[in-house]
């Protein structure tokens, strides 16, 4: 690949990450609004942030609601080196340690207790080689076995099914055990 078509993908995998943020900011904030029947006064904030030492940032976006206990959604895009010690476990980082990543991470905690809370994360990286990665998980709350026949969680882990089969490295079997375990 071209270093040309590299920085378009790393320029368009960028905006897609921070396009992304603006619209679960909006959609989250809308449900804020359905629940107070109007115009909520419980608004994301934002704040930028700087990466010390080798470079880049993001933004956090943080809402603390009446439906959201907290719910924070960040996106951030990040360059510099892996350590010695990591650039073994990041594949093309010992060929040459440098990196670039851009991605988005997803935290909400819902008021409800019956409701779980969501957690995801996925980034595009960028070392001699590039890929994208990530992952998702709905962190049960009062009883497991209540939130797993859940509907909810039910559709939540169809969509991951559907998505791991669309991809020969994703086991959608092997990442769920992985998860229930952790």
């Amino acid at each position: 690949m071209t270093n040309a078509l590299l920085d378009q993908r790393k320029a368009s995998a960028r905006q897609w990450f921070e396009t992304l943020q603006g619209q679960i900011i909006n959609t989250l904030e809308n449900l804020e609004d359905e629940l107070a029947g109007g115009k909520s006064a419980h608004r994301f904030s934002k704040k930028p942030w700087v990466r010390a030492g080798d470079g880049g940032g993001g933004t956090m976006a943080l809402l603390h609601g009446k439906l959201f206990e907290k719910a924070g959604v960040h996106s951030s895009t990040v360059h510099g080196e892996f350590s010695p010690e990591f650039r073994k476990q990041i594949p093309g980082a010992e060929e040459d340690p440098r990196f670039w990543a851009s991605g988005i991470s997803l935290i909400v905690h819902p008021v409800n207790p019956n409701v779980p809370t969501v957690h995801m994360n996925t980034r595009f990286v960028v070392t001699s080689k590039a890929w994208f990665g990530g992952g998702a998980d709905l962190t049960p709350v009062l009883n497991a076995r209540r939130t797993q026949e859940d509907a909810d969680a039910q559709n939540f882990h169809a969509a991951m099914k559907d998505a791991c089969s669309k991809h020969a490295v994703a086991d959608y079997t092997k990442y769920k055990k992985w998860c229930d375990e952790y």
